[in-house]
């Protein structure tokens, strides 16, 4: 994958949820991503100051796509950590 890291950021019930869209190597028109949710004010790419953080094995075929399935996977993990 692309190793420039472009981050959109959104606050949702008081965390911060952090997605970025990467393209795959291997095919043009297949993105993935990665989410990061932390407390607002955290450096997010600290591994240390994460709440959680993931991505999925699925392709999607645009990188504004790959974002949305991205934030929603950020609010379903920030809805979880928050009923714990």
């Amino acid at each position: 994958m692309d190793k420039q890291q472009n981050w959109s950021t959104e606050l949702y019930h008081g965390m911060e949820v952090h997605v970025t869209a990467l393209r795959k190597d291997d095919a043009k028109h297949q993105w993935d991503y990665t989410v990061r949710v932390c407390e607002p004010g955290v450096d997010a790419t600290a591994e240390s100051e994460l709440a959680a953080e993931s991505g999925d094995d699925a392709d999607y075929v645009s990188q504004s796509e790959a974002l949305a399935a991205g934030f929603a996977k950020g609010y379903a993990m920030v809805d979880q950590i928050r009923q714990q």
